[in-house]
């Protein structure tokens, strides 16, 4: 631009000066002149190029790091799996590190040296091991999780998204109601981080005509006096993820052990609680999560914000104890069985 402009103005000045020159002098003169307006346009296209596809690449080639809790277990080989092939086919260019905490004794630190050694965008999180490590070093950067059955600690902290771990509230009870039709009063126990799910869960029950007895429980109260006091009054047990009912597998254990006493059935949200003695899971579909995380990683690095920072599983698998069942005396709707991905307990 500068070169054309130097151009007009030395053309106006052999004009308005009255300056005589040949023909064969002025032509000469403006092919020079010419020559560099070219040369200079090119360079400056070139410079500006360059700084595009600096940019580009930059922006087309995100550094993921995917922590797995273990890759030989399957559960989380699968999310891995998934996530990683979701990710290759919607993003070009990916460049995927995979840390693997399975046999590592000292994780915090193998976690660090990893992200010293090499600038990463984002992280993806696959169980709890690998969410609890990168949330103690807490890392500038945003962070994916899936496989987590304690996820709610991490909800609502800046820069964490996420795939819930067990199905939506509305979509699990209308299964338990799909599956046993007599029964009416759901109970469950719950800490305040639950409320609102609560809330949401007793409005979905009065649309299927059942009661949902809850019962708030508080860190320091008695699990046994008030699990007792709750399975007195309903029909089934229904296990939903929370930081203070289930804190550990102790906690865990002892619901089953009380259940089982009093004869009432536990309707889960995982399968984990298959060898507890569960009556149905409603599992979230492993391949599926993964390409949620995989889709919501693509819109956190776009700078895309995703509708709700935590996302409930769009895909299920479902398990039944038909053992189970009979020995508790609740009616099965034997139409159901079609929708059994596993039979357990037989």
């Amino acid at each position: 631009m500068e070169s054309r402009f130097l151009t007009n103005k030395i053309y106006s000045l052999f004009q308005n000066n009255g300056l005589r020159l040949s023909r064969a002098v002025m032509l000469f003169s403006l092919i020079i002149l010419c020559m560099m307006t070219l040369a200079s346009c090119a360079h400056q296209s070139e410079r500006t190029l360059s700084s595009k596809a600096g940019l580009s690449s930059s922006l087309d080639t995100p550094n993921i790091l995917i922590v797995n809790t273990n890759s030989r277990i399957d559960r989380y080989a699968i999310a891995e799996a998934s996530f990683t092939e979701s990710i290759s086919d919607t993003t070009s260019n990916t460049d995927i590190r995979v840390l693997d905490l399975g046999s590592e004794l000292h994780p915090l630190e193998i976690l660090q040296d990893t992200l010293n050694e090499h600038d990463y965008d984002a992280i993806y999180a696959i169980g709890a091991k690998a969410l609890g490590s990168v949330d103690y070093i807490d890392p500038d950067m945003p962070v994916i999780f899936s496989s987590v059955l304690n996820w709610r600690r991490f909800h609502g902290q800046d820069n964490y998204y996420g795939i819930a771990s067990e199905v939506a509230p509305k979509a699990q009870l209308t299964w338990f109601k799909y599956f046993f039709p007599e029964v009416k009063k759901v109970g469950v126990l719950h800490s305040v981080d639950n409320l609102q799910l609560i809330q949401d869960a007793r409005i979905s029950a009065n649309e299927l005509s059942l009661t949902l007895i809850a019962s708030d429980v508080k860190a320091e109260d008695s699990l046994e006096k008030k699990a007792n006091t709750l399975l007195d009054q309903i029909d089934v047990l229904w296990l939903v993820s929370d930081p203070v009912v289930l804190a550990t597998t102790g906690k865990a254990e002892l619901l089953f052990e009380l259940a089982h006493k009093k004869g009432i059935p536990v309707l889960s949200y995982n399968r984990f609680f298959d060898d507890l003695g569960a009556l149905l899971s409603i599992t979230a579909d492993l391949p599926t999560t993964g390409r949620q995380a995989a889709l919501m990683m693509k819109n956190v690095l776009a700078q895309h914000a995703n509708k709700e920072s935590v996302q409930f599983p769009a895909g299920s698998r479902i398990s039944l104890n038909a053992a189970k069942a009979k020995a508790y005396g609740i009616v099965l709707n034997e139409d159901a069985l079609d929708s059994v991905d596993e039979l357990v307990g037989e």
